[in-house]
This record gives structure tokens, C-alpha cells and sequence, in this order.
């Protein structure tokens, strides 16, 4: 029950996460978000990698859902960056593409039972991984993404 109860608490932080991001994108001008950081990528790059992830958990989701005990991708989160890089978004068009990646895999997660939680898929390194291993992961990712955004906007001091 405790791992339950944990789990819908953390599917709760997801949907933060994307009000977060929202309130940040909206209340920073979008010359900050395209700036670069002197030592790696602009807060719009963190952002569309933070949308390519949720892509990837997202499949990852699907995947233990559709099939008994699936292999699931492993992925390097610097191709991810470099995969935004080479969209070019701007931090509205991160926002769009990972609220809209977002909301489906919520609307996924809403539907689960809780023997749903506890189904397995292969991770090449983690090697057992449940669905609620994931939703721990993706909200890891989220406070992992959002605390290098607002350092490199700077945003952190002003309280968003």
C-alpha cells in the first residue's frame, strides 16, 4: 500500500513539474531561454531534452503495458541534447512538444491499476524496472531538468 501511495504522490509531481515549467517559460523573457550557458546548453536545449526524454519514457511505459517483461531503451541523455540542438526549438516550442508528450503519458499513467504499477520491463542497466520504478525516474529527471533550467536562467534567486 506504501509503494502505492507513493507512487500516485510522485504521478502527482509529474503534473507539477509541467505547471512549473509552464510558470517559468511564461514569466521569462525568450532571450534568456535561447542564451547559452558559457559551460553547456541554453535552458530551451535542457527544456526540448527534457521533451525527448519524456518521449522515451514514454515508450518505455507503453512497452511494459503492451508485452510481458519487454526490453526497454536505454538512452544517452547527451544524444537527447544534441537531438533538440538539431530541432532548433525555442523554449515555446519545447514547452509545447513536452507538455503535449506529458499529458499523454499521464493520461496513460491515470488509467493504471495497481497491478499495473508492479509490471516489469528489461532495462539494460537497471535490469528490473516496474512502472512505478519509471514514474520515480521521470520525477528524478523533472527536479534533476528543472534545477539545471533555473541555473542556467538564473531564476533560481528570484524564487520560480
Amino acid at each position: 500500500m506504501a509503494d502505492l501511495l507513493e507512487c500516485v504522490l510522485q504521478i502527482k509531481g509529474l503534473r507539477e513539474t509541467a505547471d512549473r515549467v509552464t510558470a517559468l517559460v511564461h514569466n521569462l523573457d525568450a532571450d534568456r531561454w535561447g542564451r547559452a550557458a558559457p559551460e553547456g546548453p541554453s535552458a530551451a536545449e535542457l527544456l526540448g531534452q527534457l521533451a525527448e526524454i519524456e518521449s522515451l519514457y514514454g515508450a518505455s511505459l507503453r512497452l511494459i503495458l503492451a508485452a510481458p517483461r519487454p526490453g526497454l531503451p536505454a538512452f544517452d541523455a547527451q544524444s537527447l541534447l544534441a537531438l533538440g540542438r538539431y530541432r532548433r526549438w525555442d523554449a515555446g516550442e519545447a514547452l509545447e512538444r513536452f507538455l503535449a508528450r506529458r499529458r499523454d503519458n499521464l493520461e496513460l499513467l491515470d488509467r493504471c491499476l495497481a497491478d499495473d504499477l508492479s509490471r516489469v520491463g528489461l532495462h539494460p542497466i537497471r535490469r528490473e524496472t516496474t512502472i512505478a520504478d519509471l514514474v520515480a525516474f521521470m520525477l528524478a529527471s523533472d527536479v534533476d531538468h528543472l534545477g539545471e533550467i533555473r541555473r542556467v536562467l538564473g531564476a533560481g534567486r528570484a524564487g520560480l
